[in-house]
């Protein structure tokens, strides 16, 4: 009877802290009918910075002038948009962007998810769909002569120095005094609470963990499923022998990066290898993090 062994790691591959922007160079541009190009990396030390959970920084229209995407949220991690010291666009870490920028010369511009859908795509960072303002129409964010696409989502700060980005402490725990490093486990569920960032994972609840629930097996296939956010990427590793250290020996075995996935558990089907046992593990992967 074979035997599995079930073994769990968590990876974190996040980005640096705000800095410049996060434009591609090569693919920098957006098109309004009624306004022409714009560079969504403006100058570069002045350009979009498009983030996990907020954008920063401006878009620069020859026509219009500069267009202000958002100088930080007042409650370090999501705008409110209501109010006039806090607004901006906000990313909810799926992919949509909401909210609003500013035109000194244009006035108010919307981004939604009813008409518009602007989006950035989690795996390319191509960006797509339409903002829109009532003095200048629809902005498209890509056509087929260009598009704007972000090399990174930037973490944003990280002002206590304990790995884990302002945004996701303020977002999870109101303060950045509650979660920590140096294997601090608020919830004690054996995460500490600087693992529980990159799996997006409740750093308070000790049921919620990015862990392997089950392995079945049936027609030649090792069915391998864990708990998954749609804020992240996975990879499921394998290795007949567990290896002297935790990052060698193990090989991708579920066809690279799966997700974001839309429900959890996810499951993926992977070939067995006849009759030796074998050890799984899983790694999320923050989007466009490196």
């Amino acid at each position: 009877m074979k035997q599995n062994v079930l073994f769990l790691f968590c990876l974190v591959v996040s980005g640096p802290a705000w800095a410049d922007s996060t434009i591609d160079p090569a693919h920098p541009y957006a098109y309004g009918a009624n306004i022409g190009w714009l560079n969504a990396r403006g100058d570069i030390a002045n350009g979009a910075g498009l983030g996990q959970s907020y954008c920063t920084g401006y878009v620069w229209s020859a026509n219009c002038g500069w267009i202000v995407l958002g100088n930080g949220p007042t409650n370090g991690w999501q705008y409110g948009n209501a109010a006039a010291d806090d607004w901006g666009i906000n990313h909810d870490g799926e992919g949509r962007l909401s909210g609003y920028a500013w035109g000194a010369n244009i006035g108010w511009v919307t981004f939604e998810q009813v008409q518009g859908q602007p989006r950035v795509n989690l795996l390319t960072g191509n960006l797509s769909g339409y903002a829109w303002g009532a003095n200048v129409g629809w902005i498209g964010l890509s056509n087929a002569q260009a598009f704007a696409r972000t090399t990174r989502l930037d973490a944003g700060p990280d002002s206590d120095a304990d790995g884990i980005p302002d945004y996701w402490e303020y977002r999870e725990a109101g303060d950045l005094g509650t979660l920590s490093d140096g294997g601090h486990d608020q919830d004690s569920d054996d995460v500490p609470d600087a693992d529980e960032y990159p799996a997006d994972t409740d750093p308070l609840v000790d049921t919620d963990l990015l862990q392997i629930v089950s392995i079945t097996t049936a027609s030649g296939t090792n069915n391998v499923a864990w708990t998954t956010r749609p804020t992240r990427f996975y990879r499921v590793e394998a290795t007949n022998a567990l290896p002297a250290a935790t990052d060698i020996g193990w090989a991708d075995v579920g066809g690279g990066l799966i997700g974001p996935p839309a429900s959890s558990p996810t499951k993926v089907a992977i070939p067995d290898e006849g009759n030796r046992g074998r050890f799984y593990r899983v790694q999320a992967v923050i989007p466009l993090g490196e």
